[in-house]
């Protein structure tokens, strides 16, 4: 796959090779790049019933990720839409940061985003969003594509003279730099399960509020741990803007996954990053 990404091959072998990794990994995936909603109608959160205490949990015990592999990629520490207070910042994980996209391989230029898959500094902290592929859960929780997709939000991508991934212009494709263009999280398959934490230099695992989350395409079932308790759980978040403020709130991870085959979107994960 190196070479495809070189930009001396002919445009039309990139194509071709394009061609057949999308379709590889879209096989039982409706669309790449999900439709987008209506901006007008996505500004208004959604109010959701509480969710229910799982009786029988993604874990029996607190998964802490291995803080040996755990990466720091400075970026900006907070958006222009942050909020920040003496106990803590607010702020979108929004998929758009140029810091936390150049440490995916090839920036995610394809969309595949791979490992270290997405990492984005709230305050005095980093939130991981990563595929649940890590011993200590139920299997049923955890999945092992190996990658998720870090979809365009405003295109789907097609290939440039130069053989590299770019932005449709009328009949051209024009070049682009993928650190700059926003994106949002897409899985591989609707089965597949994708994990929140957030870490600093001390700690593998922080506590932190789930304050929203914007899905694209859905339902989705999310799944919270709250600190020292038990699993919570939403079975089915339609496509919206959803406020959990009220009750996502002192927890240590978060998993996603769809509630069938089809693939599921989300962007605009709002959380609450105390300082300590």
């Amino acid at each position: 796959m190196e070479k495809f990404f070189q930009p001396h091959y002919k445009s039309l072998l990139s194509l071709l090779l394009t061609i057949g990794i999308f379709a590889g990994c879209t096989k039982d995936e409706e669309a790449l790049v999900p439709e987008m909603t209506d901006d007008t109608q996505d500004q208004k959160e959604l109010q959701l019933e509480a969710p229910t205490l799982s009786l029988v949990p993604p874990s029996t015990k607190e998964v802490l990720e291995n803080a040996d592999n755990l990466r720091f990629p400075e970026g900006k520490s907070s958006s222009d839409n942050a909020r920040t207070s003496a106990i803590g910042v607010i702020d979108y994980v929004d998929f758009n940061d140029p810091a936390a996209l150049s440490i995916i391989p090839d920036y995610a230029s394809s969309t595949f985003a791979t490992y270290p898959y997405y990492i984005q500094k709230v305050g005095n902290a980093w939130v991981h969003v990563k595929e649940n592929n890590g011993a200590g859960y139920n299997p049923a929780f955890t999945s092992n594509y190996q990658h998720y997709h870090l979809s365009y939000q405003n295109f789907v991508p097609c290939i440039t003279n130069g053989g590299q991934f770019g932005k449709p212009t009328g009949s051209g494709c024009a070049s682009i730099n993928p650190i700059n263009e926003p994106r949002l999280v897409n899985s591989h398959h609707g089965t597949q399960w994708l994990k929140i934490y957030a870490y600093d230099y001390n700690s593998s695992q922080r506590t932190f509020d789930l304050l929203g989350i914007k899905v694209v395409n859905g339902p989705i079932q999310l799944w919270f741990k709250k600190k020292g308790g038990g699993w919570w759980r939403w079975s089915s978040l339609g496509v919206g803007t959803w406020n959990l403020s009220s009750y996502s709130t002192e927890i240590t991870q978060v998993l996603i996954s769809g509630t069938g085959s089809a693939s599921f979107a989300f962007d605009n994960v709002k959380v609450k990053m105390p300082y300590n």
